[in-house]
């Protein structure tokens, strides 16, 4: 299973976007394999250009398989965070939350260096697009 990251959404999404890209999120989607999570939804239908793209990308979206913020998701994000803030490898907040959700569920498809600082730390499987 492969959770998307918005950076490989984004990139899938732009008429000109990295072609690389495209192709790896469209082989995961074609085989079944891709899976997201609400944080993700988040960050992708944000930057929709209009209420019809919205929809549209919602509705795609929902309907894959969701991997659930829950508590023990919650708590990983945190305690991750905590150990690289510690050890001055600064990443977002959404990515812990993403890469908690994905541990030992879902390689992480992205073009986000915070991943690969992430996977120094703790044992998630990411890939690297381009």
């Amino acid at each position: 299973m492969f959770l998307i990251d918005s950076s490989a959404w984004i990139e899938f999404l732009r008429p000109k976007g990295n072609q690389k890209a495209k192709d790896r999120v469209r082989e995961a989607l074609q085989k079944e394999e891709a899976v997201s999570c609400g944080i993700v939804i988040v960050e992708v239908l944000r930057g929709a250009q209009s209420e019809k793209d919205y929809r549209a990308l919602s509705e795609s979206l929902l309907n894959l398989p969701q991997i659930p913020l829950d508590d023990t998701v919650i708590s990983r994000a945190s305690q991750l965070g905590y150990v690289l803030d510690r050890k001055g490898k600064i990443v977002s907040t959404t990515d812990l939350f993403i890469a908690a959700a994905a541990y030992k569920r879902a390689t992480i498809l992205h073009l986000d260096s915070d991943f690969e600082r992430i996977a120094s730390e703790i044992d998630i499987e990411e890939e690297r697009i381009g």
